[in-house]
């Protein structure tokens, strides 16, 4: 997948959280709201985790992780 047609498939952070909470297997009644990763995936930068979306073909389990790996303040560098 090229990062086109990631963002083909997530426009933006709004459209990328209400897939994550669409394919999420948490119960409802626990998450009312957005949920910590979808917290921190708003402060960083979008066009990163649209690479990395693109990078590993739209596995949500690897962005998922690489939104919690990542600090929210990075070096330059990496994607």
């Amino acid at each position: 997948m090229n990062k086109q047609e990631a963002l083909d498939e997530i426009p933006d952070i709004d459209t990328f959280c209400r897939i994550c909470c669409d394919r999420c297997t948490g119960n409802d009644y626990y998450c009312p709201s957005e949920c910590d990763m979808l917290t921190k995936a708003r402060k960083l930068d979008f066009d990163r985790i649209v690479n990395c979306y693109a990078k590993h073909d739209g596995d949500l389990n690897k962005v998922k992780r690489y939104i919690d790996s990542t600090p929210i303040i990075r070096l330059r560098g990496g994607y």
